[in-house]
């Protein structure tokens, strides 16, 4: 749509709302006229619109007014942002109205926010919001996860369980951890699964000196108009790679709090949405402690999933050597799905793959069992809970079912259980681990029998 909010528009803006009620008195003649003086618009031009526009108008001097200055205001705002795109004419033709109104500076820099954050998203973000996600009768995601995992085969070799869990995380529309040394490919991996599924990827790298709006962003002052506008931090993409993620200060780590829970960034009172598909890859080293700062239990309750990339076996490691003779090969990885169809097996997990009653109650009784293990000081919260039946659906889905079983949970019960657990100092000094505890539960708690009917 090429709508732009021109002299022209903003002057015919004015007029419609000032012939609301069919009435133009002076105090209205006297903002046209001021209005018209600030965009540039000849006199003569002003005059013989307001000759026309009184021409018109047939109602009784003493009529009441309901002029809305700020109802003007935000339908200008609407003309201007129409085509996704508000220009720095745009924002001068929306300044001079706010001085004509008369409208509070407050009022007027929390809706100049809005608009600034509405067009610094892009139109292919923008356009997420559209996708008919309905209709998933005749949806097969088999196929194309197959098709996803096999494009980043192309570049991860020998690590399919891994590719896998992570894709897990992804698809359960949450968020994994890679704990190990580096040079094991978990950016690659990162950039490899952006890669496939025609997405945007940013890579922050964490150090003691990272800004929370580093990542988040920050408003920016603009003295032309006397507006903030929004300047979006990397933290607005599909894919976001928060390398060394221990290295940030607390305060750092802690921007990542809220656009992991709730999807959407707070700056300065005004919230911004990031785009749907959304998903935190981080990475920690955990062999070099000097000069980092471990994740509290809140930042690591965010992550769905713990995992380690590990060594790749010789004969891995060989073809990867051979494939490296020719380039790099994520450089000849193209798209495999769009980002709708990445949108579209989401929203088949949430809506079409279904877990039984006896399956919840075998999440229940994991929990249970390790919130009153021995060695633990703490244990699975409620959103651990919701975090496994999520990932065990996403798993089955996975798995080219649309229904969840007993090994699906037992699976995924250590990786998603494990990180989220505090243990006692007696089981530390005994070199116990929380993947030993979950283990043992794992071990003890019966599994249950599904009955086909349920699936």
């Amino acid at each position: 749509m090429n709508q732009e909010l021109s002299a022209a528009n903003t002057m015919k803006l004015m007029l419609i709302e000032a012939l609301r009620d069919k009435r133009l008195d002076e105090t209205d003649k006297q903002k046209i006229i001021q209005l018209a003086d600030l965009l540039g618009i000849s006199k003569t031009k002003v005059e013989e619109q307001l000759r026309e526009s009184i021409a018109h108008t047939d109602a009784a001097k003493d009529a009441p007014r309901h002029f809305d200055g700020k109802g003007l205001f935000l339908s200008a705002c609407d003309y201007a942002t129409a085509d996704g795109v508000l220009t720095e004419v745009e924002k001068k033709h929306l300044f001079a109205l706010k001085e004509v109104l008369h409208i509070e500076d407050d009022w007027y820099r929390r809706r100049m926010q809005e608009v600034n954050a509405l067009c610094s998203t892009s139109n292919d973000e923008l356009m997420e919001d559209e996708y008919d996600l309905s209709d998933l009768s005749e949806f097969k995601p088999a196929p194309l996860i197959e098709k996803i995992i096999a494009n980043i085969e192309k570049v991860i070799v020998g690590k399919t369980e891994v590719i896998r869990q992570v894709l897990t995380g992804a698809l359960a529309n949450s968020h994994v951890l890679l704990e190990d040394v580096p040079g094991t490919g978990k950016t690659m991996l990162a950039r490899a699964l952006a890669a496939t599924i025609d997405c945007t990827f940013k890579r922050v790298q964490f150090t003691p000196d990272l800004l929370p709006m580093d990542i988040t962003g920050t408003m920016i002052y603009n003295p032309a108009d006397s507006s903030f506008s929004f300047k979006r931090g990397p933290v607005f993409t599909n894919i976001f790679l928060a390398d060394e993620i221990n290295r940030a200060t607390p305060r750092t780590q802690s921007s990542l709090l809220e656009v992991m829970e709730e999807r959407q960034i707070s700056i300065d009172g005004a919230a911004f949405n990031i785009p749907k598909v959304f998903f935190v890859l981080a990475t920690q080293n955990p062999v070099e402690q000097h000069g980092t700062y471990p994740l509290p239990e809140a930042q690591l309750d965010r992550f769905l999933l713990k995992l380690s990339m590990g060594y790749p076996d010789r004969s891995h490691e060989r073809e990867m050597l051979t494939a490296r003779k020719g380039g790099n090969p994520l450089a000849a990885l193209r798209p495999i799905v769009s980002r709708k169809e990445f949108r579209l097996i989401q929203q088949y997990i949430a809506d079409k793959v279904t877990i039984s009653p006896e399956i919840l109650d075998y999440i229940l009784s994991l929990a249970d069992g390790l919130r009153q293990h021995r060695d633990l000081v703490l244990g699975p919260s409620p959103r651990a809970s919701i975090a496994l039946m999520g990932a065990a659906r996403a798993w089955a889905c996975l798995n080219a079912r649309n229904y969840v079983i007993p090994d699906d949970v037992k699976i995924l019960a250590e990786p998603v259980f494990a990180h989220r657990l505090i243990l006692q100092p007696h089981a530390m000094v005994k070199r116990v681990s929380a993947k030993d505890v979950v283990g043992e539960v794992s071990r003890t708690v019966p599994v249950p029998v599904v009955r086909d009917n349920q699936r």
